[in-house]
């Protein structure tokens, strides 16, 4: 698969109840030594990247049946390419700096008269702006509204503005919750930023009981423990052992075996799909909506793409895949649990290539952790010398990237039918 080497990425979208209600594909470059990462800027090139990804991997494994989100400009429009993608599935971005001739407005009429839905990109409340998108406001489903380029009075006026226009509004650049409530008040509907996927932790606190035994688990599984001792866990967990035996029962492990023992059970399912089964239920809320939260999702997917990224670099035999998986796991944990990860170490007796990876970024697998890390932050600094000294390509960092994504997707359904 061609990605024409830049980093492909995606940023929630999130509703009212903060939920995921679609996802905007990013392109970047990765830089040279002396050079910041910067977005990449040519929409066509991105565009015809994502009908290729898109054709590849299946729209459903990258966006989990919610809505695409892809810029677009005049280039693009005119090509005659966007009925390739799924009109049901996918919101063309129209970025602002989008030449609206009359040529282009007529193809977004007979796109939207087909079916295909549309957005207005780093919308500003401005004259100018009006004086210029409004031929395509009659054609146009959401309307995305900078947070910083925009008052906070016009903000607050923004929903009379648009009355009767039958546009959904959308906050862009949302960084703290105090920009989510400021514009969810101010009458938009969905929003989307940097505040979904990186809060920080705001007091210190155990971590849950049934949380510390599974990880433990995962920490038994990373160091290759003996069945004994991870049986001896389950035995105590009650709770656990039965969403073991569901887990089993649904996924068809065993053809229909009878299970007489928890050690039978975990024999069956075996250490890897123990360990995958097991970091689903780190993240199970009380309520059992894994899935509702962005900061779970990106925490797994963190910890596959390391894995995959482990195995691209050091072979298929590389026997700390496991250990690459923990990592990655480990390196979000402390967000989304809200304690820091040094207690978490302490809470769970790690063994010192993790805690160095974790903690430092040491190590073979610490070093791919930072260079995961600089991909998944958009205003880092990714360094080709970083890329090369690995023998990797953006090429490589973007499809372990979508094969993680296709696992996570795969994950979701399993979840869900247990």
């Amino acid at each position: 698969m061609i990605f024409d080497n830049f980093l492909v990425g995606r940023q929630p979208i999130l509703d009212r109840n903060e939920e995921v209600f679609g996802y905007e594909f990013l392109f970047r470059k990765a830089g040279d030594v002396e050079n910041k990462a910067e977005i990449f800027d040519s929409v066509v090139a991105t565009s015809r990247v994502l009908v290729n990804i898109f054709q590849n991997f299946g729209i459903k494994s990258l966006t989990n049946g919610k809505y695409a989100f892809i810029n677009i400009d005049e280039e693009i429009i005119e090509q005659d390419v966007l009925d390739v993608l799924p009109k049901d599935k996918v919101v063309f971005e129209i970025v602002e700096t989008t030449n609206v001739k009359k040529e282009v407005v007529e193809k977004v009429a007979a796109y939207h008269r087909d079916g295909y839905m549309f957005a207005l990109d780093d919308f500003v409340l401005s004259s100018e702006y009006f004086a210029m998108f409004m031929p395509l406001f009659p054609y146009v489903e959401y309307l995305k509204v900078d947070m910083k380029e925009n008052c906070l009075v016009k903000m607050e006026r923004v929903e009379k503005i648009f009355s009767g226009r039958h546009m959904m509004l959308l906050a862009e650049k949302v960084e703290t919750r105090g920009d989510f409530d400021f514009s969810r008040d101010c009458g938009f509907e969905l929003f989307q930023g940097f505040f979904f996927e990186k809060p920080t932790v705001m007091n210190k606190r155990n971590v849950e009981p049934g949380k510390a035994v599974i990880l433990r688990l995962l920490s038994h599984l990373s160091q290759n423990a003996e069945l004994d001792k991870l049986e001896a866990e389950f035995r105590i967990q009650p709770e656990l052992s039965l969403k073991l035996l569901k887990l089993i029962n649904a996924c068809q492990y065993c053809l229909r075996t009878e299970i007489n023992s928890i050690r039978h059970a975990l024999t069956l399912i075996g250490r890897e799909n123990m360990r995958k089964w097991l970091t689903i239920m780190l993240y199970a809320s009380t309520g059992g909506k894994i899935f509702k939260s962005t900061l779970l999702e990106t925490a797994m997917l963190r910890a596959h793409t390391l894995e995959l990224l482990s195995i691209k670099v050091f072979g298929e035999n590389y026997t700390g895949r496991a250990d690459a998986f923990f990592i990655g796991l480990l390196s979000y944990v402390d967000v989304v649990l809200g304690v820091s990860k040094e207690d978490l170490m302490e809470s769970i007796n790690v063994k010192p290539l993790i805690r160095e990876a974790v903690l430092e970024r040491k190590g073979e697998l610490g070093n791919l952790l930072a260079i995961l890390e600089d991909v998944d932050d958009a205003n880092s600094e990714i360094k080709r010398n970083k890329l090369a000294a690995l023998r990797l390509t953006e090429e490589d960092i973007s499809d372990v990237k979508f094969r993680g994504l296709d696992w996570l997707a795969e994950q979701q359904s399993v979840y869900n039918s247990i």
